[in-house]
């Protein structure tokens, strides 16, 4: 296409504007002649050199044709050589044109943008590429079956060029008339048949079914990679016919097709090491074997703490410990045991519920089960209200600093305390893995007591908020440092 427009800019018999490709010009520039023509693959010419050895050539005026074009393709690559280019493209020499290529516009500077005429190329459709393949055949001479060529048109993906490029490595292995099958024995592609079987063994955990598959397509040579797209391809078509309620027949739901695009999404194509991609794929089908969901760990609800109750209750008399002894088990027909005869009786195995009071009309708990003052709503508590002196002990380092002021208290969980990071800044929490020591030893002298400590990333905006600094600076120093406060005399 560039090409083209460089014709268009230099020909001297235009048609309606087009090109005529029949005057020296045009003929020049088809067969790479034009001197005036130049082409730079920025893919290897990217730094700030090469586009200094270029600005000479920009400014000498073009020798045969009317106007000097510079094409440069894989523009996305030019980093800092850019710095070069910025005055010369707002105020290009007359006689010049800059065409740039690039199939990920997104990663060239704002700034380089603003001053181009942007043109953006869309997809062609499966019945464009296959019509142009079919001229390709006829002007070969060559007969193919309809299924071959839609099954090129899709593969290629919107490109022209592949679908040339895999025409015309199939005209060069292939017999009249070229067939589907043939194309797929070519490209190392599986039959549709033995994809439509992976993806349902994948959405319905039957792994051996899967497995076998896979076992087939390495005696036959296909490519695992090429396999894996056309299963995300079939993965994609069932979810868009289950949203659109054109399901097709089978034991797989939407929301089975759902789980194993998301257990599809965390392999890696690029992996060599242990296992390699097969191994990936097995996973996948074990994980669905298993029931697993597919949900990241992350994501997963925390359990929650249970509530204390506000009474205790007679038609749950399974909270009290038991008396030693044959003791029968209750059942529905046999009365409730008392309050006051549940609170009598001693702690067997298991420590009292530790949030139910005692009935008015018992004796006095034993010491020895008595409740803990330091329950985890407590120590919680204690921990928000010392935050600021954990803040000042760990940023005893300054490099500690960041991590701790960006962390809050989230909860007490089993004994452990739950420090929460910003979801915006999850590299946080694994730097504070690294610290974990010095972040443990600072609760336990704020909370006077040893307790672990577990870091998550979550939403610090909904927890409650902390001070991260104390008031007073000379106690708090005090308490850190533990010592006693000298006179401060005024130097002079």
């Amino acid at each position: 296409m560039a090409r083209i427009l460089a014709k268009a800019v230099n020909c001297t018999n235009l048609i309606d504007g087009e090109p005529d490709d029949a005057c020296a010009n045009c003929v020049a520039i088809r067969e790479g002649r034009a001197l005036d023509v130049i082409e730079l693959d920025a893919a290897s010419n990217n730094r700030v050199d090469d586009m200094r050895e270029l600005l000479p050539r920009v400014y000498t005026s073009a020798s045969d044709l009317k106007r000097k074009v510079f094409i440069i393709d894989e523009v996305q690559r030019i980093k800092e050589g850019w710095d070069v280019l910025l005055k010369t493209l707002e105020e290009p020499p007359d006689g010049v044109l800059f065409i740039f290529c690039t199939t990920d516009p997104s990663q060239i500077r704002p700034a380089v943008v603003s001053r181009l005429q942007r043109y953006t190329f869309r997809p062609l459709t499966v019945d464009e590429i296959g019509g142009k393949l079919d001229r390709i055949l006829a002007a070969e001479g060559r007969t193919a079956e309809p299924d071959a060529v839609d099954l090129v048109a899709r593969l290629a993906a919107g490109g022209m060029r592949d679908a040339e490029s895999m025409l015309d490595q199939v005209l060069s292995n292939a017999e009249d008339p070229i067939t589907a099958t043939a194309i797929r024995d070519l490209l190392g592609l599986a039959e549709n048949d033995a994809v439509d079987r992976f993806v349902d063994a994948l959405a319905t955990g039957d792994a051996l079914t899967g497995i076998t598959i896979l076992d087939d397509l390495e005696a036959d040579g296909r490519d695992l990679v090429a396999f894996a797209e056309q299963v995300v391809t079939a993965l994609r078509a069932g979810l868009v016919r289950g949203m659109t309620g054109t399901a097709a027949a089978g034991s797989a739901t939407t929301g089975d097709l759902a789980r194993a695009a998301r257990r599809l999404s965390g392999i890696d194509a690029s992996r060599s090491g242990l296992g390699g991609y097969r191994w990936q794929l097995e996973l996948a089908l074990l994980g669905a074997s298993a029931g697993d969901t597919g949900r990241p760990a992350t994501a997963r609800q925390p359990t929650a703490l249970p509530s204390p109750p506000s009474a205790p209750s007679q038609s749950t008399p399974s909270v009290r410990p038991q008396a030693p002894g044959p003791i029968p088990r209750p059942t529905s027909v046999q009365p409730p045991i008392s309050s006051a005869a549940a609170a009598a009786l001693p702690a067997v195995g298991a420590p009292l519920a530790k949030d139910a009071p005692p009935a008015k009309d018992a004796p006095p708990p034993a010491k020895a089960s008595a409740v803990p003052a330091s329950s985890p709503d407590d120590l919680l508590a204690r921990l928000r209200a010392g935050w600021p002196e954990v803040v000042a002990i760990v940023a005893r380092n300054p490099a500690n600093k960041p991590i701790i002021s960006a962390c809050r208290p989230a909860g007490i969980r089993d004994g452990v305390a739950i420090l929460g990071f910003p979801e915006d800044q999850p590299f946080l929490r694994d730097k504070a893995e690294q610290r974990k020591p010095v972040i443990a030893e600072a609760l336990a002298r704020v909370l006077g007591r040893p307790i672990g400590v577990r870091f998550e990333v979550t939403n610090v905006a909904l927890l409650e908020p902390v001070e991260t600094e104390a008031g007073d600076l000379v106690e708090h120093a005090r308490r850190i440092f533990e010592g006693e406060l000298a006179d401060v005399r005024e130097i002079s």
